[in-house]
């Protein structure tokens, strides 16, 4: 009968050189594994061999679905986060960002990549075309909203897509229908809530001539009627009203400041790295007595960022729902969704267009009255 194989031990004269080998292999590692953590990389590209540092980038999206780009090269899906991308190995200098999808906006970021350091972005993608829930006063017995005394051939809501089917009926006869509860809801936001459509800055400088005129004084100073502040909050976030801008006001900490009202310090301009509107604004701040610039480390941080409003009116603006980075801003031409990052540009995208609607933002969900309809905008469309 063939014998059982016998397992027999490594000789201790064995084992010490097995141990001692493997000491020799981290040793000779260790170098390489350190060059490689701390950000340098082999060049190849030359005719000579060279070493370089890198950086990384850190993109999260509010989209699962989106495709993400790096200097036009599409970064792979993410497999620790769902939401995130964590790019690294990434060559010291400007690079451009592009997060997209068939059926949203395209977002677009050009950034600089510093050694050793992680450069934070936040990607958002609205709707290209707009996405609306109808709230109507009457529903059929399944539920769908319905529009009396219209013909089936009306467009009720052009150039949009709905999330239920809307149904017409010719009769204005109401009692075989539901009465909806949430329009009567809606309509009453409507009806407490100031839905002027002049500019709010309109309205701010009526606010203080009438307060001007309300005064036995006529010393009051330009100064006095200019820094007015109006505006709302969420959390540390301000958004508050100077003249005809908009401006994004961090009261929080420092140690806890935003990411993009901070720029890290180099030598290159800061024009170029950032954008010439950013420089201004840090040559500006740099001299303020009010706001003056935070330093960080090798950070420099403002405290503020002038909002980006196309050269329009402002009609209305709020924080987008449950964000503190976005906002909602109506201007002369339609309803847009603003970044307040405003390193390299602001990102605004269309979320509704015209010319005469009225906006209410009401427990994170957005109304519009527009054309005597009003309906809620859908701003995540679901993939199928």
């Amino acid at each position: 009968m063939p014998k059982e194989p016998q397992i027999v031990s490594l000789s201790y004269k064995h084992r010490n050189h097995f141990f001692w080998m493997l000491v020799l292999v981290f040793v000779l590692a260790l170098p390489a594994l350190i060059f490689y953590t701390t950000g340098f990389r082999l060049s190849f590209e030359n005719e000579e061999t060279s070493i370089v540092t890198t950086g990384g980038m850190y993109i999260t999206t509010d989209n699962l679905e989106v495709d993400v780009y790096l200097d036009d090269e599409q970064v792979e899906r993410p497999r620790l986060f769902r939401s995130a991308y964590y790019i690294q190995n990434i060559e010291i200098g400007q690079h451009r960002v592009v997060v997209q999808k068939s059926g949203l906006h395209t977002w677009v970021k050009e950034l600089p990549v510093d050694s050793y350091r992680v450069a934070e972005v936040s990607a958002f993608n609205m709707p290209a075309v707009p996405h609306i829930r109808p709230i109507s006063k009457f529903l059929t017995a399944s539920g769908l909203p319905i529009y009396l005394g219209v013909s089936s051939t009306t467009s009720l809501f052009s150039g949009v897509t709905t999330t239920v089917p809307v149904v017409t009926a010719t009769s204005t006869l109401s009692k075989n229908y539901l009465t909806n509860q949430e329009f009567i809801f809606v309509t009453s936001l409507f009806s407490t809530t100031s839905t002027s459509t002049r500019s709010v800055f309109r309205q701010m400088i009526d606010r203080v001539e009438r307060f001007r005129f309300a005064t036995s004084s006529d010393d009051l100073s330009q100064e006095s009627t200019t820094t007015v502040e109006q505006g709302v909050q969420r959390g540390s976030m301000a958004l508050v009203e100077r003249g005809e801008e908009l401006y994004a006001v961090w009261q929080g900490p420092l140690e806890s400041i935003p990411y993009y009202f901070c720029i890290t310090e180099s030598t290159n301009p800061t024009a170029l790295r950032y954008g010439e509107h950013v420089a201004l604004e840090i040559e500006r701040l740099r001299h303020s007595t009010t706001t003056p610039i935070m330093a960080d480390g090798n950070r420099l941080c403002r405290p503020e960022v002038k909002i980006d409003r196309k050269q329009m009116d402002i009609y209305f603006y709020d924080f987008f729902p449950n964000s503190s980075d976005l906002i909602l801003l109506q201007l002369e031409d339609g309803l847009y969704v603003t970044e307040i990052d405003d390193r390299s540009w602001q990102n605004s995208q269309l979320l509704y267009p015209g010319k005469d609607f009225k906006v209410v933002v009401e427990n994170g969900a957005i109304f519009i009255y527009d054309r005597n309809r009003y309906f809620e905008i859908i701003t995540n469309i679901e993939a199928i």
